[in-house]
């Protein structure tokens, strides 16, 4: 009894449309205690009903025990029974069908119901909603929906005539309820009617559902989706497989669907005219994607897995998308929007509950989804994943937040691309910012450019970009490439802005800009926050102690979190803004402004995917609002003049040393005790090529190494290689002080050069101008606007005499810009010394001027330029021992060669300017009124102790309408070549480092020109001139090769007087000694045009002369007055003050070397 009441229960929910179970009451149910087999089918509009049996046995007429529509019908001794219903109604008609409950095959599982719980149900569009299938053999359509309020659910639609009584569904555990259909088509339409837990019913549209009516009607069609479309694009989804992300550049069209009186490429009425009209627009205009928008603001949506069904069918949408893809032309949808019209929803109270909507505080009109239920965001996430499977369409439209309130942390969605775009909002930076930014006034850029938290909204960062010309911009995250980001215009003056859910430190992104119709792919400067210098750099920078400062300012390769860029930095204390331009930001300030180092006044920026050989210059906005190009100080390497751009090098590991051994030595070496004869070069005038080209550094490697070999010169001495705009200044006028000329080749073919002169051991020598630089605009005058490395006083910081600006040696940060190059030239280059220009105008306040300021002391000494001197030796000395630190210093200063720490000024060398102007005097002279300026010859003995000196005659004698020192020289032509000998003669036996500049060698008779090579037909073509070539040659060897001439230079010991006196005469004699005794040698000059047979000159041994060298040699194109046998031995004659003499046959303008033999000790 009680098991019949509960089937009359059952029953009664049947027939009161209240059951959610109605496969456990309709359909075939085999009943054991009665061994048979009960079909009931609940047919409320017929008057009778059938069953007809598939085995043909007839049909079984249902009985109809109550007249609320339930028939049933009893088969004994049955199990089973494969049948149809037949079913008519008060009219007489007939219906046959396969009975719904007939066929229990549930296409939602337990699992699926679980997944769905969890939010995780990727195949949520193929499970729930209506979808042809075959169950048993017969055709139908499973009609699944979710509703977990509901009492219960029917499928209504017109194949029964929209009655709820018909087709109930069965509800699963996880809310959903199911029903297949058979025998039903495709393109019927259909709703589900829906009854609440309290008893109201209403008729809902498939949320999943694939093709709608046109709203205001909203039923929804049987459609079968997979079969809609052949598609073609098969390569185009390969490759989208292999690389899931965006791929830069992209080029957006949108479009709009909607009613249009005139379709064109941006907005058509149909999805035929996306094919016709925009296809081949996108085409002729190289756009990579379009977007499509066609569902409008507020718009009435029936189903969100449909296409709008007022502008046609989806299989058009399909063939349209087909085409892109074919052309290679993305497709982006536009995706469900964040808000919903509250007025026609169909998912609002969809059960008779808030299942998927939920109230948008103070906005009554709009509702929004409940993000909160999991199987809500499933549905979103599902919906993502039909348009890419389904249609093909490669990425979905949504802003940030409610990409990452549906998505966030959805694996199966992580795949998906999405373009990020944000409604239009309010500027997230003030206006008072905004404008200091656009106007280039603001110094740290850093704080508004790049990734910031978002205020008041935690996760959440906003990017800041300015690009000037930009028409369309967007970001692409590293870590995230599916995901791009549209930025969008704020300020007319180029800011740009978009949000994304991240944290600002560890956003990793690529920017996109599109300007003028080109389209450039960057890191964005201005997410590093990344600084090469550290605080203890700015501290020894400000201190004037930091030596390296030139691997922390200037433009420097490197690579930060990854991404290999460059990183500039620039020292400009007073500048109100500081830009790097280049090529790379079409040279306009306003693109990458700097940020100021507080306290510093250094300025820097890391600009990613810059590389060596990108151009440079610092743009700098002064503080009274002028502005204006600067090099980069420490550029390493710049364009070749008259070009004035600097260009980012690395010198690390572009030569490959290997002169270790030379190194090693120098280290050892005691310069003072070498032989030192260099050979003074200008390297653009020395040689030429045929077209009239300077030689490159390799080009001179190749050919001035093996000619200095030749001569026998030990060092070669350069005249300014650093970088200088004006090729007359002979390379005076430094604008670049870091970087070597790129007149003759890059920095690293300088480093070949050098490397194979000390393979040949040849030391290098580099002219070194640390005393002025030149008023360029373009270079380091008033560089920020303000006298930075000058005085601003012109009676301190300007050279009268050169139109030149004096560094301002008391500014800690001058003085280490200074000390840091010279370092910086030994360490990178291996220079073995530095000839520091000019020392005596740095050294005195009033040096060349009538108006100039004292020291605080009152005197005209150059307080700071001392310290500076000073700090500059010690250091290089302490750091590069064995290097050469020279003094062209022309006053009588003291100890300028002396150690600072007695007292001098610490350089290792000074030139000796004025033996140079003496002798030089003294030969200008007709030989016949020499005897008047004879004690010009002695003078320089006095005190050429009382220094470590150079003899030069350097590139300034031969200069300015001085005539070359051939053509100083009185007399026809063979006095000039015999004078000049015995000049060179003289200054090899005098005391004293040699310096002899390029030509001087051969005897060229014409003034230097910088801008013309030496005269090389003269020494290949004239005797004279290769006699005197020859000449210097064996000087410089015998040189090297006697103690005598450079073993003690620097003492009075190494030097003697024979006759000092002999002004009638014209004869000089002395004795140059070495620390061994038997190493002496005599020198013997005729300074007179007549010959000096059988002089006697006194001489401290009793041994046997013999002659070395001899200027009037034949070979070296003299008269071949020589000594009888080549020797003269002692007589004990005293003369000169001597015990003992010899008798010589002086040669007129003649010079004699003689070797005596050792001493015979009894």
């Amino acid at each position: 009894m009680k098991g019949r009441a509960m089937l009359e229960e059952q029953i009664r929910k049947i027939i009161e449309l209240r059951h959610d179970a109605p496969y456990a009451i309709l359909g075939p149910h085999y009943v054991e205690g009665e061994r048979a087999l009960i079909v009931r089918a609940f047919l409320p509009w017929a008057e009778r009903a059938y069953v007809l049996p598939a085995d043909g046995t007839g049909k079984r007429e249902m009985r109809r025990p109550q007249s609320d529509g339930l028939f049933a019908a009893r088969f004994p001794g049955v199990r089973k029974l494969e049948y149809r219903l037949v079913a008519i109604d008060a009219s007489g008609q007939s219906v046959t069908f396969h009975d719904p409950y007939a066929i229990h095959e549930p296409s939602f599982s337990a699992a699926d119901g679980q997944a769905l719980r969890r939010g995780t149900l990727e195949s949520l569009f193929a499970k729930l909603g209506a979808h042809q299938w075959v169950k048993e053999s017969v055709i139908g359509v499973n009609f699944a929906l979710w509703a977990p309020h509901a009492s219960r659910v029917s499928v209504v639609g017109t194949f029964n005539q929209w009655d709820g009584r018909r087709h109930p569904m069965e509800r699963h555990e996880s809310g959903v309820w199911e029903l297949f259909i058979p025998d039903l088509g495709l393109g019927e339409l259909y709703k589900y009617e829906i009854r609440s837990a309290e008893g109201a019913v209403f008729l809902k549209t498939d949320p999943l559902a694939f093709q709608t009516e046109v709203y205001p009607k909203t039923a929804a069609f049987t459609y079968d989706i997979q079969r809609r479309h052949d598609w073609g694009d098969g390569s185009w989804m390969a490759r989208a497989m292999e690389a899931p992300g965006w791929e830069l550049p992209v080029a957006i069209h949108p479009v709009t669907l909607g009613e249009t009186a005139s379709a064109g490429p941006e907005r058509v009425s149909s999805y035929g005219q996306l094919k016709e009209i925009v296809l081949p627009h996108l085409l002729e205009r190289g756009f990579t994607h379009v977007e499509l928008a066609f569902w409008a603001d507020g718009e009435t949506v029936a189903s969100y897995y449909a296409p709008n069904p007022r502008y046609g069918q989806p299989e058009e949408l399909m063939a349209f998308i087909d085409a892109c893809h074919q052309s290679d032309i993305g497709v982006i949808l536009d995706w469900i929007p964040p808000l919903l019209p509250r007025e026609g929803q169909e998912l609002s109270w969809f059960d008779g509950a808030r299942l998927y909507d939920a109230d948008v505080p103070n906005q009554p009109t709009l509702l929004a989804f409940d993000l909160e239920r999991p199987e809500v965001r499933n549905f979103l996430l599902a919906n993502a994943l039909f348009w890419r499977q389904i249609y093909h369409v490669d990425a979905l439209c949504a802003d940030v937040r409610t990409h990452t309130a549906r998505l966030e942390g959805q694996s199966a969605g992580a795949g998906l691309r999405f373009l990020l775009r944000e409604p239009l909002v309010a500027p997230t930076l003030a206006t008072a910012e905004s404008a200091n930014l656009i106007q280039g006034r603001h110094a740290d850029p850093h704080a508004v450019l790049g990734p910031h938290p978002l205020a008041g909204e935690s996760g959440l960062a906003v990017v800041r970009a300015l690009l000037l010309d930009a028409e369309s911009s967007c970001l692409l995250r590293e870590d995230r490439p599916q995901l791009l980001y549209p930025l969008q215009r704020v300020h007319d003056g180029g800011l740009f802005e978009t949000i994304i859910a991240a944290k600002p430190e560890a956003l990793r992104y690529r920017l996109s800009a599109t300007e003028h119709g080109q389209t450039r792919i960057f890191e964005d400067p201005y997410a590093f926050a990344f600084s090469i210098l550290g605080d203890q750099d700015c501290y020894l920078f400000a201190e004037g102690n930091h030596y390296r400062i030139f691997e922390k300012l200037g433009a420097h390769v490197c690579t930060v979190k990854g991404v290999a860029g460059v990183n500039f930095a620039v020292w400009a204390p007073n500048a109100q803004r500081v830009s790097v331009v280049g090529a790379f930001n079409h040279w306009d300030g306003r693109r990458h402004p700097m940020r100021l180092r507080p306290g510093s006044g250094i300025w820097e920026l890391f600009v990613p995917g810059l590389g060596e050989g990108d151009l440079y210059q610092f743009e700098i906005l002064a503080r009274n609002g002028n502005l204006f190009l600067k090099i980069d100080p420490f550029a390493f390497h710049t364009e070749v003049p008259p070009g004035t751009a600097s260009v980012v090098y690395d010198p690390v590991g572009k030569h490959r040393w290997r002169d270790g051994e030379w190194m090693r030595q120098r280290a050892r070496n005691n310069a003072w005790e070498q032989p030192v004869a260099i050979y003074e070069v200008h390297a653009g005038s020395w040689r030429h090529k045929a077209d009239g080209e300077f030689l490159s550094y390799r080009e001179l490697a190749d050919q001035l190494i093996p000619y200095v070999l030749e001569m026998g010169f030990t060092h070669i001495e350069f005249l300014p290689l650093a970088e200088h705009p004006y090729g007359p200044s002979w390379g005076y006028q430094i604008s670049n002080f870091y970087a070597p000329t790129a007149r003759y080749g890059r920095p690293e073919d300088l480093m070949e050069l050098i490397d194979r002169c000390h393979q040949h051991n040849i030391g290098v020598i580099l002219d070194w101008v640390p005393a002025h630089f030149p008023k360029d605009a373009h270079a380091m005058a008033w560089f920020d606007g303000t006298c930075v490395y000058e005085h601003a006083d012109p009676r301190q910081g300007e050279h009268p005499d050169w139109g030149t600006l004096i560094f301002n040696y008391g500014r800690h940060e001058v003085e280490n810009f200074l000390i840091a190059n010279a370092l910086y030239w030994l360490e990178t280059f291996h220079f073995d010394g530095l000839r520091v220009d000019a020392v005596a105008s740095m050294l005195y306040l009033d040096y060349s001027k009538k108006d100039w300021i004292p020291n605080k002391y009152g005197g005209n000494e150059n307080l700071e330029a001392i310290e500076f001197i000073k700090h500059t030796n010690a250091v290089v000395h302490a750091q590069h021992p064995g290097v050469m630190m020279i003094a062209e210093e022309s006053t009588a200063w003291p100890n300028v060669s002396r150690p600072t720490d007695v007292g001098g000024l610490g350089f290792g060398f000074k030139w000796n300017m004025g033996w140079m102007h003496d002798v030089l005097s003294y030969m200008q002279q007709a030989p016949v009124h020499r005897r008047h300026h004879h004690h010009k010859l002695a003078f320089g003995i006095v005190y050429a102790f009382s220094e470590n000196f150079i003899l030069s005659l350097s590139h300034d004698e031969v200069v300015h309408l001085k005539k070359s020192l051939l053509g100083k020289m009185p007399g026809a032509e063979r006095e000039q070549f015999a004078n000049l000998r015995l000049l060179y003669a003289f200054m090899y036996g005098h005391p004293g480092k040699k310096l002899l500049f390029m030509g001087g060698e051969f005897g060229q008779p014409s003034e230097w020109n910088h801008d013309a090579g030496l005269e090389w037909e003269l020494p290949r073509g004239k005797p004279q001139h290769q006699g005197l070539q020859r000449f210097v040659a064996d000087l410089n060897a015998l040189y090297a090769r006697e103690p005598a001439l450079h073993q003690v230079d620097f003492h009075a010991a190494g030097f003697e007087w024979l006759d000092a006196g002999a002004a009638e005469t014209g004869v000089l004699a002395f004795v140059r000694k070495a620390r061994d005794p038997r190493d002496a040698l005599v020198l013997v000059l005729n300074f007179s045009d007549a010959p000096r047979p059988h002089y006697r000159i006194g001489v401290p041994y009793p041994v046997e002369y013999r002659e070395l060298l001899n200027s009037d040699a034949r070979m070296y194109g003299g008269s071949g007055l020589t000594q009888p046998g080549g020797k003269a031995s002692a007589e004990a004659y005293s003369s000169h003050g001597f015990p003992f003499s010899i008798i010589l046959d002086l040669p007129p303008l003649g010079g004699l070397v003689l070797k005596p033999a050792p001493p015979k000790l009894e």
